[in-house]
């Protein structure tokens, strides 16, 4: 009884590595950015004056790196700017409304994605915006291997509960 103890002991750390998710890392980079403020840990942040200068159309993009499959919701916020686009993970969404949430699914990565803003300054002087980050994860879900464990796990602990103990004759 301590072999099968020891073995389902064994077998559950087992199946608990391989379900348990990788820590998701994530980064967000402002690039020429002078004054700006960029942040997100994963799940909730953004960034915050960037600039676009005078009478220009320009494409930023914002490195992430998300280890876990979700939704991002991204929304972009200038009183003085025109929104074009965002692009995010081969999808691009064009005539958006600022300030509008719009959801780009995330397929897990081990390298960096592109998030991808495009403005258009039509003023006379430099303007900033400003973008909010919502990642929403949607959950592990076992690998084949794990759930072969836990089938094999189940199976050992009903075959030791089933197994009968065969009375052995004492000599004497």
């Amino acid at each position: 009884m301590n072999k099968l103890k020891t073995m389902m002991i064994a077998a559950a750390t087992v199946a608990s590595a391989f379900t348990m998710s990788s820590a998701q890392a994530a980064t967000i980079a402002c690039v020429d950015a002078t004054n700006a403020v960029c942040n997100f840990d994963g799940t909730s942040g953004g960034w915050d004056n960037l600039e676009v200068v005078e009478k220009t159309t320009i494409a930023q993009a914002f490195s992430l790196m998300l280890n876990s499959e979700g939704l991002l919701d991204v929304a972009v916020g200038s009183t003085d700017l025109d929104l074009i686009a965002l692009s995010f993970g081969g999808v691009t969404w064009l005539g958006i409304t600022k300030g509008t949430a719009y959801s780009f699914y995330v397929t897990p990565s081990n390298v960096p994605q592109l998030l991808t803003v495009t403005m258009k300054n039509r003023n006379d002087t430099a303007h900033g915006y400003s973008g909010q980050l919502n990642f929403t994860g949607f959950g592990a879900v076992p690998e084949p291997a794990t759930w072969g464990l836990m089938i094999a796990g189940f199976g050992l602990t009903g075959g030791a509960l089933r197994r009968r103990r065969t009375a052995r004759a004492a000599i004497a």
